[in-house]
Parts: C-alpha cells; sequence; structure tokens
C-alpha cells in the first residue's frame, strides 16, 4: 500500500507538472496548417472546380447537347426531363469556391503580392459569369460575405454582373507582374505550374484573363450597353496591349496526376460508359469528316459485320437494337487536363469575329488555326486533304464555324450548351421520343433551399426576370 501511494502522488504530481503545458501545444495538429496565405487557397480552387466542371460536362451539357445517349431510361436529360434542383450543384458548388478566390484576391492584398490579387479576380470573374450564365439575376456585390453578417446577400442583374466579370477581368491584366512569380506556391500551382522561381507562367495567367475576357465580350456581342464589338476589336489587333492564349501551351488546364490528392473526377472509370453510348448526331459528324478524334475519344464497334464508329440516335421512342460506339475510359483516366478553357477557342471566337467583320483577318485562316488546335490538343494530327472536304472547308457561315466548335468544347464545363443557346448552333436533333412541350433549357432553375433561405431576395430576382423556369431567356441569348 505505501508503494501504491507513493506511485499515486508521482503520478499525480506529473499530470499537475503536465498541466503547466499548453493545451494548445498538446492539441495542434501538425499535418495542418497553422496560418494561411494566397497560396493556400489556389491549387484546392483549381482542383475542386476543374473537377466539378469536368463532372457537370459528363452528365449534364454532354447529354442535353445530344452527344451521348442513355441505354437505361427515356427519362433523363437527354430527353429534356430536369429536377427543380438540376442547378443546385452548381450553385453550392460554385459559390463554396468563390470563397477562396476572393481569399486569394485579398491575402494578396494584404501581402502585396499582385499576382495572386490578379488571380483572384481572374477566377472570381471565370466563376461569376458562369453563375450568371447558367441562372440569370445572381448575388455578386454581396456573395461570400457571411464573415461581415451579410447572410441574406442581394440578387444583382445579369448586365451588373457582366459588367464586374468584365472590370475584373481588366483590373487582373495591370496587375499581372512577372518579376513576382507566385511567392507561396513553392511545388507550382495546377494551372500552369507556376512557383516562386519558376515564373514564366504568369504571362499565360494574364493570357487566360484576356482570353476569358473575350469569351465574355462575345457573350454580349448583341446585348446593349457594353459596345462589345469595339473591345472585342481593340483587344484582338492589339496582342502585345493585351496579350491571349496564342498556343496549346497557353491552354488553361488542370493538370491532375490521379494520386492523393489528385483523384481523378470519376473515382470508378467505368461509370463513364455505363448504360451509356454516343449518339449518332455527335459520331456520324466525325465519320463524315474522317477525324482522327473519334480514336481518342470513341470506342469501335461492329454492326451487320462492319467494325467501324456508330452512334445511337438521341431522344429515341424505341431503343434501337444496333450496337453504338461508347466514351472511352481513357477520358477519365488520369492523369489528365481539366479544362477552363482551352486555346482553340480563342481561334474560333477570332474566326466568328472576321466572319461578322468585326475585326481583319481571314476567318479561314483562324478557322483553320482553331480545329488545328482542338486535334493538337488531343494529341491527333490534321489529315491531309481535311480542310479539302466540302463539309469541312471553310464556307463563309457562322454555321460552319459552329459546328467545329462545338467538338473543341468537347468536356469544358457548360460552354457548348451556351455557345448554342448563343447562336443556335450547331443543328441539335431533336428524337422522336422527345416530348413536344420539352426543349433545350435557357437556364437552370434557382435551387429549392433559396426560397426558404433568402426567400426575400429570391422573390425579387423571380419578379425582375418574369419567372423561374427552365426557359425564361437570358439577356445574351439568341
Amino acid at each position: 500500500m505505501k508503494k501504491l501511494k507513493i506511485f499515486v502522488i508521482a503520478f499525480l504530481g506529473l499530470m499537475l507538472f503536465a498541466q503547466c503545458e499548453s493545451f494548445d501545444d498538446i492539441n495542434n495538429d501538425p499535418t495542418r496548417m497553422s496560418t494561411a496565405t494566397a497560396g493556400s487557397f489556389l491549387n484546392p480552387t483549381l482542383y475542386g472546380m476543374g473537377c466539378f466542371n469536368w463532372n457537370r460536362f459528363n452528365d449534364y451539357t454532354f447529354q442535353v447537347m445530344q452527344g451521348i445517349v442513355s441505354t437505361s431510361s427515356t427519362a433523363g436529360r437527354g430527353w429534356y426531363h430536369f429536377s427543380d434542383n438540376e442547378g443546385s450543384s452548381t450553385w453550392t458548388t460554385y459559390y463554396k469556391w468563390l470563397n477562396n478566390a476572393k481569399a486569394i484576391y485579398n491575402y494578396g492584398v494584404q501581402s502585396g503580392m499582385r499576382n495572386y490579387q490578379a488571380i483572384g479576380l481572374t477566377l472570381e470573374a471565370w466563376m461569376f459569369e458562369t453563375l450568371t450564365e447558367t441562372f440569370g439575376n445572381v448575388p455578386v456585390d454581396e456573395a461570400c460575405k457571411g464573415d461581415s453578417g451579410v447572410y441574406y446577400p442581394k440578387f444583382d442583374t445579369q448586365q451588373h454582373a457582366f459588367q464586374v466579370v468584365l472590370s475584373d477581368l481588366a483590373m487582373a491584366d495591370t496587375l499581372f507582374t512577372p518579376s513576382q512569380g507566385l511567392k507561396y506556391n513553392k511545388n507550382g500551382d495546377m494551372l500552369y505550374c507556376t512557383s516562386a522561381t519558376d515564373k514564366d507562367g504568369i504571362a499565360k495567367w494574364r493570357k487566360l484573363a484576356n482570353s476569358l475576357r473575350l469569351r465574355c465580350l462575345l457573350r454580349l456581342l448583341n446585348v446593349s450597353g457594353f459596345d462589345a464589338a469595339s473591345q472585342l476589336k481593340q483587344i484582338c489587333e492589339n496582342p502585345d496591349k493585351y496579350p491571349v492564349m496564342t498556343s496549346n501551351d497557353d491552354g488553361a488546364g488542370v493538370s491532375i496526376s490521379g494520386v492523393a490528392p489528385e483523384e481523378q473526377p470519376m473515382p470508378r472509370v467505368s461509370d463513364i460508359d455505363c448504360y451509356l453510348v454516343l449518339s449518332k448526331f455527335f459520331v456520324d459528324q466525325l465519320n463524315q469528316w474522317n477525324d482522327p478524334r473519334r480514336q481518342v475519344w470513341a470506342s469501335q464497334v461492329t454492326n451487320d459485320g462492319v467494325k467501324g464508329y456508330y452512334g445511337m440516335p438521341s431522344g429515341y421512342d424505341v431503343m434501337p437494337s444496333t450496337e453504338a460506339s461508347t466514351p472511352l475510359r481513357s477520358l477519365a483516366t488520369a492523369p489528365m487536363k481539366l479544362m477552363i478553357m482551352p486555346y482553340a477557342e480563342v481561334e474560333f471566337i477570332k474566326a466568328e469575329l472576321a466572319q461578322r467583320g468585326i475585326i481583319s483577318g481571314s476567318a479561314a485562316d483562324y478557322y483553320k488555326k482553331a480545329v488545328t488546335a482542338s486535334m493538337e490538343q488531343w494529341g491527333v494530327t490534321v489529315p491531309d486533304g481535311y480542310f479539302d472536304q466540302p463539309s469541312v472547308k471553310y464556307d463563309g457561315t457562322l454555321k460552319r464555324i459552329m459546328q467545329q466548335k462545338y467538338y473543341a468544347l468537347f468536356f469544358v464545363d457548360y460552354q457548348q450548351w451556351f455557345e448554342y443557346l448563343r447562336t443556335g448552333y450547331p443543328d441539335v436533333p431533336r428524337g422522336e421520343g422527345v416530348a413536344a412541350t420539352e426543349s433545350v433549357p435557357s437556364r437552370l432553375k434557382y435551387p429549392i433551399i433559396l426560397q426558404r433561405t433568402n426567400a426575400a431576395n429570391y422573390e425579387e430576382a423571380v419578379k425582375a426576370m418574369g419567372g423561374d423556369t427552365f426557359h425564361n431567356k437570358l439577356i445574351w441569348q439568341k
């Protein structure tokens, strides 16, 4: 008993001594950051947004734009059937990562790092543009201000949202400073591998910001109050002052290895072809062109003893019994790039502007550069005589440009859908099984939860837009 008492007293003394130590030291997790910098938020934002947008193309845009067909149901997006919460994930995901983009900018201001300020503004503009093009009126000025007590943000008009986007991108262009690099990203950012020592990526970030300005201004080409045509001309014809992408090296794609924590966006790659086949619309055009992108996008199947690339009619009433090509699983297998904006898109923008007479230069030349860039992006080369084919050769029409742009925007978030809503091209087929009351949606409805959590501002936005339906046309749409 005496020995036990001595042990207890010694133990209690040890515990009392331990109490003098800081619980902060004991509870500190050595695997977590203790302080934040602008660089802390950059790669998580790029990765999070890149994965979400890749998946959103695959499960929404691909189907709405009749590129892929379900073989398990006729009640899906390819038949224009949507739940009222179709846009919920986009709303919550974009506003989640907008908090990070704002943090990149704010920490950049605090540290005097101009490049982080510019990148923060670029990412904000990119996300706000997609939000307003998806929903219409959205919170911008009061967005992501919960820390300041703004829990019920007001919705801004589409005009104001676009003005903020263009203003942020213009400011970003003036802030990029190649001599600074990215001080807090020692291993490089996931877009252009920019670090404190490898500073070459800053020039590419600046090109991305100005290329995103081209994309935004093109949407506004026929919207009053923006004078988009003159701004587009100014940017395109002054490359030294407003540098934009000039090669696939400039293309904005988030590079992921597939190794934790950079897992691919589709964990089980077999899901990309699970009860899904490529559409006749998607495949037949590639077949007509003898397009080499088929080999990296589609499997070959056999029908009537002939092996080749075949598609299934989209929006079918009764599913055909023939075999159809599926998307290749390599599309979902890392290492891979999750595209924000491909270089080819810039050349297609120039081709359209030249076709419309807004900028100088040959629309045919821009068109060829755009198609060539898309093929090279996917690791194939333009076959001899490709551009001599009657169905490929530039014929002076916007329709021809948009037919090819559709394929260049493969796996680029909502861009195929947005461009169709802007121009009416390409000629998306309407399947026999699509109800007469259904059509390509013009927007997505606001998430249902807003009716409870931000009811007054939700109602005001709905009133201003004339309703909250899938077919309220937005200010930039055809």
